[in-house]
């Protein structure tokens, strides 16, 4: 199987490609997020692959920056209408909870995007029997009553997400431990080949963007 992945829900664009065995993967820092596309010609031409020799693609569909999202998914539309390659979309804040998982012991995942300076994108996910569980919703939450909910939860939750209001990280890390990563397409591996485990090939036609615009105070 030759999967490809992309993420450009924040500046750090990524590609990754899994062609069978071998794993190939690209990520930069930019300021146009058009650039994703000039990555995944890239990855393909490193690999000797065209685009229609690929078997899946996954994208990241936020939340995150407005227009990665669009652009992320609208280059997958494109290929699934174009080439009929089937397509996946997958939260930001689980891609974010795949890569704590691959680099802690834990199982239970807050994951949490700073939207702006006074709100949050916050999402509770656990690994249970090699598969990942939404707890609830996603959420767009304000600062406040992120700090109210980190108070709430008990020792088997680990904080992990995208940060930078320093103000903010110095109060969450005085509740509970944080660890700030950033959302990349290689954790999308993993997360793509469990939805084509779990899905028909005639679910993967249309992927939507995960805004979370509306805001829980």
């Amino acid at each position: 199987m030759k999967l490809l992945t992309f993420d450009s829900s924040s500046h750090y664009c990524s590609v990754a490609l899994k062609n069978k065995g071998n794993i190939s993967y690209i990520k930069k820092f930019t300021l146009n997020h058009t650039d994703i596309i000039f990555m995944i010609k890239n990855i393909l031409s490193k690999n000797y692959l065209l685009l229609s020799d690929i078997n899946y693609i996954a994208c990241s569909i936020g939340p995150g920056s407005f227009t990665g999202i669009r652009i992320a998914i609208n280059i997958s539309q494109g290929f699934y209408i174009g080439l009929n390659i089937p397509i996946i979309g997958i939260s930001t804040l689980k891609i974010l909870a795949e890569h704590a998982r691959q680099n802690t012991n834990n199982k239970n995942f807050v994951t949490i995007i700073q939207a702006n300076k006074k709100n949050l994108y916050w999402g509770k996910y656990i690994f249970y029997k090699k598969k990942w569980y939404l707890k609830n919703k996603e959420l767009y939450i304000s600062n406040e009553l992120a700090l109210k909910k980190l108070y709430q939860l008990n020792k088997i939750w680990k904080i992990v997400g995208v940060l930078n209001n320093f103000i903010l990280y110095k109060k969450i890390k005085r509740i509970k431990d944080l660890n700030l990563y950033k959302p990349s397409a290689i954790d999308m591996l993993p997360l793509a080949i469990q939805s084509i485990k779990d899905k028909k090939n005639d679910s993967f036609k249309k992927i939507f963007p995960n805004y979370l615009n509306k805001i829980i105070k």
